[in-house]
């Protein structure tokens, strides 16, 4: 088993093989759970509720649908509010993996640099409290919602789907965790030869962790650039594509949060950041939409470290990390 702490919160083309050191892992990051709850709002639909019919693709007579081939839900409450919550909670787990790293323990954990972990908790933080505003925004109009959904619903309308408002407020949670790993100290005083087991299996565990942290961030680096020389080119017609100001902006970010989230000690990827860095010294979306050289000088350079960086990723299944394997 493994101990788990909680923290307070407060190149150039490579050998593919080449596995990278967890020290790196296991000494700049930490382990952060975050995961929230909602009302769900589909429930199923019990086929002996529903007749359902079809038309004849060939133009023939409507003909009765055999049910036992059909999976039938029901829509619980037409509500933009509640929309808007599940928008909002997809935007920050989108928004956390600018800071951190997937660890392929599970859905809504993430390897997050020990260096970041006061502005992940000021981010989290100030998201909770925008959170709260919304899912008050909705137990504000439950009610008048649910009324709704059995006009709506009719015959398919059931009271039990609808819990009282305590209910639907207690089922929007929000948990944030911060967690380290490490062998047992008590192990080593029990049997020393299962302690040294133990450590060998997790160093294997977490070198293993550090390959797929460091090409996340390959491929991450990857998409950005080819997203960007796609955003820099030109139409058929000769005209610039044309691109948001949240190109530059979402670059930008990326290149300045590199050195805190290069948690595996990535020095080729580095290398390329340095250059990508170089690039974009001084540029500004307006810049790139007035000036064509500048433009194509970045788009050109994009272009080459792209070229570079497709020879440092690594095509093969993502090994998913087994705590108690």
């Amino acid at each position: 088993m493994l101990e788990m702490q909680d923290y307070a919160a407060g190149g150039n083309g490579m050998d593919k093989i080449e596995k990278p050191s967890a020290e790196g892992l296991l000494s700049k990051a930490v382990i952060i759970s975050f995961k929230t709850g909602r009302l769900g709002n589909t429930r199923k639909v019990r086929k002996n509720q529903v007749n359902v019919s079809a038309n004849d693709p060939d133009g023939g007579e409507t003909r009765e649908v055999n049910k036992d081939v059909l999976k039938i839900s029901k829509e619980l409450l037409d509500s933009k509010e509640l929309q808007a919550i599940g928008s909002f909670d997809a935007k920050i787990r989108a928004k956390l993996l600018t800071y951190c790293l997937p660890s392929y323990v599970d859905e809504g954990y993430y390897f997050l640099p020990i260096s970041l972990i006061e502005t992940v908790n000021g981010f989290l933080n100030a998201a909770r409290v925008e959170r709260t505003d919304l899912v008050n925004a909705f137990l504000a109009v439950y009610e008048e919602k649910r009324e709704q959904a059995r006009l709506r619903l009719g015959p398919l309308y059931i009271e039990k789907d609808y819990p009282d408002v305590a209910e639907v407020e207690r089922s929007f949670t929000w948990s944030v965790r911060f967690i380290s790993f490490s062998v047992p100290g008590s192990l080593k005083e029990i049997s020393m030869s299962l302690f040294e087991q133990e450590k060998e299996r997790q160093e294997r565990m977490w070198e293993d962790a550090a390959s797929e942290v460091r090409n996340a961030l390959r491929e991450s680096m990857a998409g950005m650039l080819e997203h960007a020389v796609e955003k820099l080119s030109y139409k058929s017609d000769g005209k610039p594509q044309v691109f948001r100001d949240s190109l530059t902006k979402n670059m930008l970010e990326f290149l300045d949060l590199f050195d805190k989230r290069n948690i595996t000690n990535d020095d080729d990827l580095a290398a390329l950041v340095g250059q990508a860095k170089q690039l974009m010294a001084g540029v500004d979306p307006a810049t790139l939409r007035d000036s064509l050289t500048t433009r194509d000088r970045i788009r050109q350079g994009f272009e080459r470290i792209k070229s570079t960086m497709d020879t440092m990723l690594v095509d093969r299944p993502v090994r998913s990390i087994d705590l108690d394997d």
